[in-house]
């Protein structure tokens, strides 16, 4: 049987579900080296139609945050830890700017973020749209437990990262495919308040094409901000 899935935003620090629908705060990561780098740069990405872009840098594969995603990795450890309810499990896309941006604000990683007091999960279906970016190719996973040991990576496939090409990047379809699988994986789950710490292009890609949006909600497909937290239902109903 098919399975309807929807969204909506929540607003105020106190989120209420049905019993068929799991609550998630989505987190976009802080800022790191690549947007600085980008920042610079006029033209936008146009590398599907063979072009150019910033973000293809050999010096910013797996990139990292600076001082300024630190600062607001620090900032959502405080807005989740002021909503009601609290979660039960953070998923963490299992790129170095996102496993640091989870260890600050979820663990108080470095004595600067709340220690919220959840679990950490490496998962690999809500990491970056993957190809081509250097920054979007993840280090092996040994180098992540050595310098996150907090995290749990045993969901993650290989060490190595298996996923990245150099010249043939992820398609929209494929993405929304896989935030679908990420959701259904949710839907399965015991628990109904989650995290989940990702990226700006697979919340583009799980917003607009994975999920449907409950009206008055079109909002929740906004471009997220670096180190924005928001908060949102996801409901699951059988078509």
């Amino acid at each position: 049987m098919a399975m309807a899935i929807t969204v909506r935003e929540v607003s105020g620090p106190s989120v209420k579900a049905a019993a068929h629908e799991t609550i998630v705060y989505l987190v976009r990561h802080g800022y790191g080296a690549h947007n600085a780098f980008a920042a610079r740069f006029d033209k936008p990405c146009n590398c599907r139609t063979g072009g150019s872009c910033a973000y293809i840098n050999d010096a910013h594969v797996d990139a990292r945050l600076i001082e300024k995603g630190r600062r607001q990795a620090v900032a959502a450890g405080c807005t989740i830890r002021s909503f009601n309810p609290a979660p039960s499990v953070a998923y963490v896309s299992p790129l170095r700017r996102t496993l640091e941006t989870a260890a600050i604000a979820l663990t108080g990683s470095g004595g600067t973020g709340p220690d919220i007091g959840v679990p950490l999960v490496a998962c690999e279906l809500i990491r970056e749209v993957y190809g081509i970016h250097h920054c979007d190719q993840r280090n092996p996973v040994v180098d992540a437990r050595a310098e996150w040991p907090v995290i749990d990576y045993s969901a993650v496939g290989t060490d190595a990262d298996t996923w990245h090409k150099e010249d043939v990047r992820e398609t929209v379809e494929e993405a929304a495919a896989r935030a679908t699988k990420f959701l259904l994986m949710l839907r399965d789950r015991p628990e109904r308040v989650v995290v989940a710490v990702t990226h700006s292009a697979f919340l583009r890609e799980m917003l607009a094409h994975a999920v449907a949006v409950e009206a008055g909600h079109g909002e929740v497909r906004r471009r997220f901000e670096t180190g924005e937290v928001r908060p949102v239902v996801i409901s699951f109903r059988d078509a």
